[in-house]
């Protein structure tokens, strides 16, 4: 066993704890700043699953593309189905008889490609499950925006992309966060407070930070990471989908319909996406870079066909909350900064994860039930409760466990001679 290996297993070994009769239940904060461990979960996690890569509407037409990973260094030009095409300053470059044969430089292609609902799916190892069994009870989220329009959903133009100091499970957690909105938003609850009151000229109406919490609220834990953080709204008539309730519930009955314009829904897609309809709509897409650093591209999506007024207060709602302008953003990654220089100190070993855990509902409540999510493996009773974290942390280390194994057994077939 090397000695990367070594490390790793210790590492591992407690990693995410569950004691639920002791009243422990935490994570070791050394997986959020190991390099080690990040390289694991590159391989195993990233490469070795379904990832979310983009949505149909960005590339509406035959012919068109969406550029995932790139490579600007030397300037080489590919087909859109991946072929090279040109390679800078080629003539006179010394390449061997053999280069560029066969495809030998050809763009990677992903083992397997699907979409559900027109959001679409890759993975780079070819012995996975069919992607609407991955995503299970996930899809009911996911059907519950689509459906808003007939005609489905759209990516309008227009992203923001930053990095953030700090490990992408960081991000993981918060975008199903409930405990830190009014903490960390408090400014923005103030500021949409104040409008409300009559005491801004700003007349953006806002969704309602200040009763987060307070109101009826919870999370659902599916089978592989991913994960469901909801609330009723206090104001839901101030959402752009008010004024179609009534269609709405006819056509997918009031329960669906509840869900759809009186629920803030955080949907996480582990490993790398958020697909959010709460202060706005939008799909959150990270790319981890390193173990301390993690690349982060928003969109805000909506229903195709709304009206105008709808959707210019969407994408008021959504500038007011989200960009690195927003008054919500910002302060998310601060927060990422700050955990992860604490993370680096050992003397605090553990993030702790009880909150919450003496009232949670194992299997799915009754309105996961009636939305027809049967395979939910826990329910959380409130916004702020955090039970959803040491199941998608445990799922991350049934993973890595496995990794380690077939990592270890690759070193010891790798360190035996070819012949006795």
């Amino acid at each position: 066993m090397t000695e990367n290996l070594t490390h790793a297993r210790e590492v591992l070994a407690d990693a995410v704890i569950d004691d639920r009769e002791n009243g422990i239940i935490r994570a070791k904060r050394e997986i959020f700043t190991d390099q080690e461990i990040f390289e694991l979960e590159m391989k195993h996690i990233f490469e070795g699953n379904w990832v979310y890569l983009a949505h149909e509407s960005q590339i509406p037409n035959v012919g068109d593309y969406f550029t995932t990973f790139t490579c600007p260094f030397h300037g080489w030009t590919f087909k859109n189905s991946g072929e090279l095409l040109k390679v800078k300053d080629s003539r006179n470059a010394g390449y061997p008889e053999t280069f560029n044969k066969e495809g030998s430089h050809d763009l990677t292609k992903v083992a397997r490609f699907e979409s559900y609902r027109g959001f679409l799916f890759g993975s780079l190892k070819a012995d996975v499950l069919p992607l609407e069994q991955h995503l299970g009870d996930a899809t009911k989220v996911i059907d519950s925006i689509v459906d808003q329009s007939p005609e489905g959903l759209e990516v309008l133009r227009g992203s923001s992309t930053y990095t953030y100091d700090g490990n992408w499970k960081v991000q993981a957690e918060n975008g199903a966060d409930g405990y830190h909105v009014t903490a960390v938003h408090w400014n923005y609850a103030a500021t949409t407070a104040r409008r409300t009151a009559g005491d801004s000229a700003n007349k953006t109406k806002a969704m309602d930070a200040g009763k987060w919490g307070k109101v009826k609220g919870g999370f659902y834990s599916y089978d592989h990471g991913h994960l469901l953080l909801w609330q009723e709204w206090t104001n839901p008539e101030d959402r752009p989908l008010w004024d179609r309730r009534d269609e709405l519930v006819q056509k997918y009955g009031e329960e669906m319909a509840n869900f759809m314009i009186n629920i803030s829904r955080n949907l996480c897609l582990y490993p790398n996406v958020y697909i959010m309809d709460q202060f706005s709509s939008q799909i959150r897409h990270f790319r981890p870079i390193s173990a301390d650093q993690t690349e982060v591209t928003i969109y805000c999506i909506a229903p195709k066909g709304e009206s105008q007024e709808n959707r210019s207060k969407r994408i008021r709602q959504y500038e007011d909350f989200f960009n690195a302008t927003g008054m919500a953003t910002p302060d998310d990654l601060e927060e990422f900064r700050s955990c992860n220089k604490t993370y680096w100190a050992t003397s605090a070993p553990w993030n702790d994860m009880t909150r919450g855990s003496t009232h949670e509902i194992a299997g799915p409540d009754d309105q996961a039930k009636a939305l027809g999510m049967t395979r939910v493996i826990a329910s959380g009773v409130r916004t702020e409760d955090e039970g959803l974290y040491p199941i998608q942390h445990g799922y991350w280390k049934e993973v890595m466990d496995r990794a380690l194994a077939e990592e270890e057994e690759r070193s010891v077939l790798e360190a035996v001679p070819a012949t006795a």
